[in-house]
């Protein structure tokens, strides 16, 4: 397939919507082995205004007598199977020298009047070459919230061009969203469904499914236009007094960045009390608070409250973290900002700044994704510290029986590979207290395992044991890729593993003296003292480390 790519825009290479038609454009290549594209750049291009002198009609028929790059199009559109169009939306229509182009395809088509089936408009010119076969695919974004009641003027341009339902069209509102780095999550999320498009449409149509995608707003409507106007870094009181053309207050890049910021934040989210968001940006001396409220957020360069939380960092550091460049974490656990006050709302982070915030409407319905179950590790031990002391052999029997029904729960959660050791490990024990090994041995010795579990998951290479678990509570397997949780969470395994090695030492020299009976209680406390020094641990070692401790 010949396809010929249009790039309208002034701003050539450089313009949002080619991104959209370059992602289009990949997606077509993977649908299809042989493709040939050429790639015109209007801004790159000598094409001048239509004379109207109708040369091309009578004198010098199909030949323009303006001599520049329109020669070379018209080429182009002859040789291409599919000609994609790709500009921004100017005043409602395509910018003024992609109208030019338009207007200069005149050689294209014979002046002769005819009917056409299915034509728009109330007359037609034949074309002087042979076009069956050809299709169009018109990709534009623009400035608006939303592409709907904007493409008015284009569709009725391409209407008459190429007949009412005989092109695709790609429109996307929220367009200048693609060249602000802080959000390419979202809009790399939406260039995949425009890639994907591509790729259904050289398989032979987009899917509805797909279109409903392309049709999703980028940001919510109060969430786009807030971030649009902090964009332009003119104070709106300003502006308005600058009505008359005098110049409004310009703010700083950081100011205009601390807006858009705070122009993300979820008050659907909001925790109950107002939240004093400080950033102090090191490197340029500025300083800003965010104000998270019931009613929304408002941006304050005076520093009028005292901070929940104050962020120190270079706003450079906070530019890549907001780009995707680096993890924050990452930078965190680097030196690279300090946080001071409530570390709360660092770990919550995503709940008031990300997340959901980037779709204005919910995302597609998909499978439910499983969560690690620590009880499914726990039950099988808890099984055999508690039943073989009612009775030696029932209680063996129901700790193998406890193990064999535990893979029940996997159809609900995920399975880890500690959840199949313990399994293995109980039985294991019970099997060999059943074949007449002595409790006063095996018991030991099943603390020592269990200890010995956790501590083999502690290396540095390894995801610790509690790691497994404690994830749920923080993002998933994406809190897996962050340092500062693996480090919090690789002490606290070390410490439980620890433990339940002293467990095993103590148990056994009690279970040697008349204090046997007390076994049960001492090793019933430790955990309960040890589980409140986690929930502890895992809010102070992280604030610690923000705090550059």
């Amino acid at each position: 397939m010949n396809i010929l790519v249009i790039n309208g825009s002034p701003k050539g290479a450089h313009s949002n919507t080619y991104r959209l038609a370059t992602a289009f454009l990949e997606g077509i290549r993977e649908a299809l082995a042989d493709v040939k594209a050429r790639e015109r750049f209007i801004s790159r291009m000598d094409i001048k205004p239509c004379r109207g002198c109708f040369s091309c009609w009578n004198r010098t028929p199909g030949k323009c007598c303006i001599q520049d790059d329109m020669g070379q199009v018209i080429e182009d559109l002859l040789w291409a199977d599919l000609t994609i169009w790709s500009f921004p939306l100017y005043y409602f229509t395509v910018p003024g020298a992609l109208k030019n182009l338009i207007d200069r395809q005149l050689p294209m088509v014979l002046p002769f009047m005819e009917e056409r089936e299915g034509q728009v408009g109330s007359g037609n010119h034949p074309s002087r070459y042979d076009m069956g076969g050809k299709r169009t695919v018109v990709i534009s974004t623009c400035g608006f919230y939303t592409a709907k009641g904007n493409y008015d003027g284009v569709r009725s341009l391409f209407d008459h061009l190429c007949g009412r339902g005989n092109y695709t069209a790609v429109f996307c509102g929220q367009g200048e969203l693609f060249r602000v780095p802080e959000l390419s999550a979202r809009t790399g999320e939406y260039l995949s469904y425009v890639k994907q498009a591509g790729k259904e449409y050289g398989e032979g149509g987009i899917s509805g499914e797909t279109k409903e995608r392309l049709d999703e707003l980028l940001l919510p409507r109060e969430v786009f236009e807030a971030c649009a106007d902090a964009s332009w870094g003119i104070d709106k009181d300003s502006a308005q007094a600058g009505k008359n053309g005098s110049a409004a207050k310009k703010e700083s890049d950081t100011l205009i960045f601390t807006r858009q910021m705070a122009a993300l934040y979820r008050k659907e989210n909001y925790p109950g009390k107002d939240i004093v968001l400080e950033m102090h940006y090191t490197d340029v001396g500025e300083s800003y608070q965010i104000l998270l409220a019931k009613e929304g957020s408002h941006v304050y360069t005076d520093g009028p409250f005292t901070a929940t939380t104050r962020i120190e960092t270079p706003v450079t550091v906070w530019r890549s973290i907001a780009a995707g460049e680096i993890r924050g974490d990452e930078a965190m656990m680097q030196g690279l900002y300090k946080v001071k006050g409530d570390f709360g709302l660092m770990l919550a982070w995503d709940n008031y700044f990300g997340g959901s915030a980037l779709q204005a409407s919910p995302p597609k319905a998909s499978p439910a994704q499983k969560n690690t179950n620590m009880g499914a590790m726990l039950i099988p031990w808890i099984a055999l510290w508690v039943a073989p002391a009612f009775h030696k052999q029932w209680g063996c029997l129901a700790s193998i029986g406890v193990c064999a029904l535990v893979p029940l729960l996997f159809y609900r959660n995920k399975k880890t590979i500690y959840d199949v050791l313990a399994g293995t490990l109980v039985t294991a024990i019970s099997v060999t207290m059943l074949a007449g090994a002595p409790e006063k041995w095996m018991l030991p010795a099943s603390y020592l395992a269990f200890g010995a579990m956790w501590l083999v998951s502690c290396p540095r290479r390894r995801i610790p044991l509690t790691a497994h678990y404690s994830m749920n509570g923080y993002g998933g397997e994406d809190a897996l890729q962050n340092p500062l949780f693996i480090k919090t969470n690789r002490i606290l395994t070390l410490l439980w593993g620890l433990l339940y090695l002293a467990t095993s030492v103590f148990t056994w020299f009690l279970m040697r003296t008349p204090l046997s009976s007390l076994i049960g209680l001492f090793n019933s406390v430790l955990p309960v003292f040890m589980g409140l020094f986690t929930a502890w641990f895992q809010k102070w070692y992280p604030a610690r480390v923000a705090r550059g401790k």
